[in-house]
């Protein structure tokens, strides 16, 4: 007989009251590829404050959580909006002294995140030698450690791991037990959901669980993991998720252009951010037409 289904849907909004503040969260996504761009609206709009991101690198949502002041700290390998230029709000807020940093490597990120999926306190690496990040440091008393392996005698940079109090990743699909499937780039997230104390998934649907357990080679992040779920359609949105829709460039582009200014920022954070309610409500802002233009046309993933 079969053990019943637990059921760890919750709402968008439920599911970002769980996080207080000063929490750690990995932050999931690669770039334009399924940020959780929702879960970041929700934190500004419930004035969440001093968090600390852990990312490989994310773009336009970070941004918009340093620019609401929702995070105080970063542990990660970049920050821009791909093909036109740094994040304005983060360097703004760094200036001013908001917020701060610790950078490592692209690699060196995804090993801290391995690290903390497999219960180790630190991961090895060779790629940060010869390089300034192990002499520069902002707030970490240990951001590295150079050893003499102990077998060879040749040099290895040791990394902390990360085990964030929360993993937010973004899926193409989940069922309601907390099974998630992501098609295309997996980037780090599932290295990064297995190293966090809880895990949030969104996603771009529900599925029924007969449905995941049809092709269980796509699952990346079994609910084991899991903590709640979430369907949360273009929860990406103006960015992107294989097989769903494409990036907004048009969007993309107005928002860093105006963001180049404070006053340009809070004008944005207001239109579509703080002056709605909910994601639906900022779907129904950008408009039906504009999204169905964005839509993957079958069978191309875009």
């Amino acid at each position: 007989m079969e053990a019943p289904i637990e059921d760890k849907q919750i709402t968008l909004k439920e599911a970002v009251k769980l996080v207080p503040d000063g929490s750690h969260l990995f932050w999931g996504g690669f770039g334009f590829q399924r940020p959780p761009m929702a879960f970041a609206h929700e934190l500004v709009r419930q004035n969440k404050r001093n968090l600390t991101i852990y990312t490989c690198g994310s773009e336009m949502d970070i941004d918009i959580l340093s620019g609401a002041k929702v995070v105080s700290r970063f542990e990660l390998a970049f920050f821009a909006i791909e093909g036109i230029g740094l994040v304005p709000n983060i360097q703004r807020r760094i200036q001013e002294g908001v917020i701060e940093f610790e950078d490592y490597s692209n690699l060196a990120m995804a090993l801290r995140f391995l690290g903390g999926a497999l219960g180790v306190p630190f991961m090895p690496l060779k790629s940060m030698l010869g390089t300034d990040l192990l002499a520069k440091k902002r707030f970490r008393t240990k951001k590295a450690e150079v050893i003499d392996c102990p077998f060879t005698g040749e040099k290895v940079v040791l990394v902390p791991s990360v085990r964030p109090d929360f993993s937010i990743v973004h899926a193409s699909r989940v069922d309601r037990e907390g099974n998630a499937q992501i098609d295309g780039i997996v980037g780090e997230d599932v290295e990064g959901a297995r190293a966090g104390k809880k895990v949030i998934i969104l996603a771009e649907e529900i599925v029924d669980t007969e449905f995941i357990r049809s092709q269980p080679d796509r699952t990346v992040i079994p609910n084991i993991y899991v903590t709640h779920v979430v369907e949360c359609p273009w929860g990406s949105y103006p960015m992107m998720v294989y097989n769903y829709y494409d990036y907004d460039m048009e969007h993309v582009r107005m928002y860093y252009d105006q963001c180049k200014t404070e006053e340009g920022w809070q004008k944005y954070c207001e239109e579509y951010i703080t002056s709605i309610d909910d994601h639906m409500g900022y779907l129904r802002k950008i408009g039906i037409e504009r999204l169905t233009k964005l839509k993957a046309k079958k069978p191309l993933p875009y």
